[in-house]
């Protein structure tokens, strides 16, 4: 049998957390409130990544026109073997 070769951790954009699974930092950026004065609602947009760095690059790679507001940290996620983003 071969063995199966491991994947090198540079490649990968979740790393073992603290229980062995592959976890993500699920971060929640906030825009300023909207223009119109119906519209109070401000704009968010929800990143999984493995830092603040890369949710902040890849925030600026597909919303390179949103103005961040406020950035809260919500938790980690583990993400289950088998799952299609491990």
């Amino acid at each position: 049998m071969k063995a199966r070769k491991k994947r090198s951790l540079a490649n990968t954009r979740f790393r073992p957390g603290t229980s062995g699974a592959c976890e993500s930092q699920l971060w929640l950026f906030t825009g300023p409130p909207g223009i119109q004065q119906d519209d109070h609602v401000p704009e968010m947009q929800w990143v999984a990544a493995e830092s603040l760095d890369a949710a902040l690059a890849y925030l600026r790679k597909r919303h390179d026109d949103f103005m961040i507001r406020e950035v809260r940290f919500q938790g980690m996620i583990p993400l289950l073997s088998g799952s299609p983003l491990d």
